[in-house]
Order: C-alpha cells, then sequence, then structure tokens
C-alpha cells in the first residue's frame, strides 16, 4: 500500500456560463460555393480553440466542438492528456475556462472535455462511417480566422508515400493538403484530402448535410512533419460522458512543492504539516464565502433572479472554490488526522459547488425564457435539495474536522472563528438566527438579510455595519455569535445597537421579544 494519498480526480464540478450569442463566419475562399448555408453558419458557432498548457510547460493549439452534452467538447486526445490547464476560444473572442477530461480514448484518439459554458449549440454525431469519395467540410481555423474546408474522404488504410504526397500538395505548400494513415496501418482512420491548416487537430468534419462524420487528428512524423487523419464519429459516440470529471493536474505543483521539501527532520516536516493546514484553513474560508455569497444572491433576486442575472462576485467565487478544491485534490498526505480533513473538504465544498452551479443554471434558464418558468423553478429546487446535502455532509464529517482543529495550533490561528461555527468545531453559544449573510473576514457588515429574518424584523438594514450593541463596541476577533448572546440575555426588552450607514454612524433601538419565535431558533 502506498504511503501517501492523492485526491486527483475526486471532485466533479459542473461549470455553466450566460447564454450565447450568434457568431460571424469566416471563410477562406476555399470551399466550391462563395455562400453560407444555414447550418454552416450554426456549425462554426459550436467549434473554438483549444489552448493547452502542458505539465512540461509546453503550449499546444487544436480545435475542439461542442457534442453529445451540454457543457461537453470533443477534441484530440493528443492534445489533452499532458494538460495542466486549457482555454477555448469561439469565433466571437468569447473565451472560456476548462475543468478536466471527463472520458479519453487514446486508441482512437478522442477525448472528451468539462467546459466552462451552458447553453450552447450542441453538434449532431453521424453513426455511419465515411464513404470514400464522399465531399465533405472541415471546420477550421486560421491566425484566429473561422471557416469551413471542402475535401473529399479518402480510403481506410491507406499508406502513400511521403513523395507522392508532396507531389501532390505542391502548389499549396504552406498547407497540410492531405492525411495519410501512418506505418501503424490503424484502420480506424481515414484519409482527407483537403487544404487544412496547421494546428486544427480535433476540428470537426461535415457532411453535407451538417452532420459530423469525424473529426481531424494530426499525426506528426519523426521528421517533425505531419499530416490529418479522419476518425469516424463512431468512436466519439463511444465515449461515456457520464464519468466524473478527471481536473487538469493543476495540483501537481503544490504537490511537488511539498514532496521536494520532505526530509527526514522533524522542521521540515513540521512545515509540511503547516502548509497542508493553512491550504486546508483557506480552504474552509473559500467554501464559507461560497455559501455566503450564494445566499446574498438568493436574497437578491426573492426567486426572481433572472430579472438582475448572476452577480460577478459569484462567479469569482465560484472559481476561487474551483482552484482551491484542485489544489486540496492535489495534495499527497501521510497524516491520518489530515487525510481525513482534506476528504471531508472536498466532500462538502465539491457539493457546494453543485448547488451553486444549480443555483446559476436557474438565473440562465430564467433569463433565456425571460420569465422564472417551470424548468428555472425545478432546477433553483435542485439547488435547494444540494444545499440540503451540503449540511447533512457537514454534521457527519464534523468530527474529522473538529479532530484536526483540536490538534493544530496552525488551523485554530488560521480559521476564522465565523467558519469554525459555520463547520461546527466550535460550538454556537446559542440557538438564535439572524439571517444576516456576511462574508468569513468581515462578519459584522451586513451583505445580506434572509427574506422575513429576525435581524430584519430588528430593524437592520442591507449594507449596515454593526459597530455594537447594549453598548458593548466589537473587536476584530468577535463575530454574530457575540452579537447573539447579547440579543438573547436582553429577551423582554428594548437595547441600543450602533450601525454605520450609508456612512454616517445611526443609533437603532432593538425591541427583543420576551420569547424568541421557534422560526428564528435552530433546530437541535
Amino acid at each position: 500500500m502506498k504511503s501517501s494519498h492523492s485526491y486527483n480526480g475526486s471532485l466533479i464540478f459542473i461549470i455553466l456560463i450566460l447564454v450565447t450569442l450568434s457568431l460571424p463566419v469566416v471563410t477562406f475562399g476555399l470551399s466550391s460555393s462563395q455562400a453560407i448555408d444555414s447550418w454552416k453558419g450554426k456549425a462554426l458557432s459550436s467549434v473554438a480553440i483549444l489552448k493547452v498548457e502542458t505539465a512540461d510547460q509546453k503550449m499546444l493549439t487544436g480545435m475542439i466542438f461542442l457534442a453529445l452534452k451540454d457543457g461537453l467538447g470533443v477534441t484530440s486526445s493528443e492534445l489533452v492528456k499532458n494538460a495542466v490547464r486549457a482555454t477555448v476560444i469561439f469565433a466571437n473572442g468569447e473565451e472560456y475556462m476548462t475543468t478536466g477530461i471527463v472520458d479519453r480514448d487514446d486508441n482512437s484518439g478522442t477525448a472528451l472535455v468539462k467546459l466552462r459554458l451552458f447553453g450552447k449549440p450542441l453538434l449532431t454525431l453521424r453513426s455511419t462511417e465515411p464513404v470514400p469519395g464522399e465531399n465533405v467540410f472541415c471546420a477550421v481555423n486560421q491566425d484566429g480566422d473561422f471557416g469551413l474546408v471542402a475535401g473529399i474522404v479518402g480510403g481506410r488504410g491507406s499508406t502513400r508515400t511521403s513523395s507522392a504526397m508532396s507531389a501532390e500538395n505542391s502548389t499549396s505548400p504552406a498547407l497540410a493538403s492531405s492525411s495519410e494513415v501512418q506505418a501503424s496501418g490503424l484502420s480506424k482512420e481515414f484519409l482527407i484530402t483537403a487544404g487544412l491548416p496547421e494546428g486544427n487537430s480535433g476540428a470537426p468534419v461535415f457532411d453535407m448535410n451538417g452532420s459530423i462524420i469525424g473529426l481531424l487528428i494530426w499525426k506528426a512524423s519523426a521528421a517533425g512533419q505531419g499530416n490529418y487523419t479522419l476518425v469516424p464519429a463512431g468512436f466519439i459516440l463511444a465515449l461515456d460522458y457520464s464519468l466524473p470529471t478527471q481536473p487538469w493536474a493543476s495540483g501537481q505543483t503544490a504537490t511537488r512543492k511539498l514532496e521536494s521539501t520532505a526530509t527526514s527532520s522533524q522542521q521540515t516536516e513540521a512545515e509540511s504539516l503547516e502548509a497542508i493546514d493553512t491550504l486546508l484553513a483557506e480552504a474552509a474560508v473559500t467554501l464559507y464565502d461560497l455559501r455566503a455569497l450564494h445566499d446574498y444572491m438568493d436574497a437578491r433576486t426573492a426567486g426572481q433572479g433572472f430579472l438582475s442575472g448572476v452577480d460577478k462576485d459569484l462567479y469569482a467565487s465560484q472559481q476561487l472554490t474551483e482552484l482551491i478544491l484542485k489544489k486540496v485534490a492535489g495534495l499527497k498526505i501521510d497524516d491520518l488526522v489530515r487525510r481525513k480533513a482534506a476528504t471531508a473538504i472536498l466532500e462538502i465544498g465539491g457539493k457546494e459547488y453543485v448547488a451553486v452551479d444549480e443555483f446559476i443554471r436557474s438565473v440562465v434558464i430564467g433569463q433565456q425564457s425571460n420569465s422564472w418558468n417551470a424548468q428555472a423553478q425545478d432546477m433553483f429546487k435542485r439547488s435547494q435539495a444540494s444545499w440540503q446535502v451540503v449540511d447533512s455532509f457537514i454534521t457527519s464529517r464534523k468530527d474529522d474536522l473538529l479532530e484536526l482543529y483540536n490538534s493544530s495550533g496552525t488551523i485554530r490561528e488560521k480559521l476564522p472563528k465565523t467558519v469554525a461555527f459555520y463547520f461546527g468545531v466550535l460550538k454556537r453559544p446559542t440557538k438564535l438566527k439572524l439571517g444576516i449573510v456576511s462574508l468569513a473576514n468581515d462578519p459584522f457588515f451586513i451583505r445580506a438579510l434572509s427574506k422575513d429574518s429576525f435581524a430584519d424584523r430588528l430593524g437592520f438594514w442591507w449594507g449596515d455595519r454593526i459597530i455594537s450593541a447594549d453598548k458593548q463596541k466589537f473587536a476584530p476577533d468577535q463575530t454574530l455569535e457575540d452579537l447573539k448572546v447579547i440579543i438573547m440575555n436582553n429577551c423582554g426588552r428594548q437595547i441600543e445597537a450602533v450601525v454605520e450607514r450609508n456612512n454616517k454612524l445611526k443609533t437603532l433601538k432593538l425591541k427583543i421579544p420576551a420569547n424568541i419565535p421557534p422560526e428564528y431558533l435552530m433546530k437541535d
């Protein structure tokens, strides 16, 4: 058994982006017709450039297209097999990140990549194989211009010589005008005769009706040159889009850093444990803030999210969550206590991410239809159900996090009390629910108030900064739990609270009921 455990691939990240815009079509004048049929324009709106950074710091460029399932792109497996990050760029300049590989078949040369987008049209795949002599169109990019290049399907398993190829293509020396199956003679590939620019591996090939019959694969030769081949769409259809996303290896840098500093000395071991604890504390804060920003959006939209869209802070928090969880997933941890805590963070964080994604989807669906329709409401209900699962995860994994909190001075130092209360490693002194939404490191600034909340009933406003209550000024290390204690100690009385509102200090008179209504109390 290995002494270290890697968490790479333990997360499922589901990403989405606002509705697509129609894209302009640029052709190179190589097609038999200058007029672009309607299907061609639509097809190019689902094709993008793929830019890949590999683990050995190489930059690769190819193509990717949307098919099989929303948010997935099909490309060449050779392009992405060593990727640490990749971006896609569509013809209108829209640029999106990717999160990892869903499935890859190196034998056929095909791969499914998870894209951070939602709502763009999917291309149709043709299950029947290409026919030698069939006229096709290859989607290509040249210097940022997208277009369709006419071509002809050749035979299967041909091994024409390079000299013959060169003679054929002497009129267009700058373009790879044809493809050949290399000496391996893989029968899955077809020749494709077309004037194709370099850098288009992974591009789709369409039949005359606009269905994809396959994708282009660049085959490099020993001499540093190469040719394109055509892999039939049947191999794409065989990919499993239901598999969980395997994140890019972005966490390996942090892992290598920890491993490279590991020695037999106690000091080095302590430093490594401190680095792990620091990362886990940072991840916990990030997850707290992701939920806070979701709650802020939920309160602001009040079930009509499509009217105002998704706040950019929520998108930013979602991206930060993705990055921090990848770092946690990339750690190799020998210590059992920290290993269990890391697993808990990944489990809770992965489900939080899903809950936020479903919330954003509900907003996007509402925007598309300009109404809070049944589909949008259904997705919103899914998000609410996911948050219930998050809460159950927090309850079930509390002991694993508590064990680390009690044993690590670094965690106790770097984890804000507000976050410690959220994860249950500190027991809340009261059961009172104020309904105030605030960020981990700024708990007294009211980012939002939940609908019909107790804080709203007392007279607090969105945007207030709470300064004091009952003549007790709050210190930087205090939390809203301290405010709750003051309130609960003054049931049936009126006390004063000072807030900063619109850049001015204002005194509020808080009338606290003798008996707190049960809807404002947490359940056991």
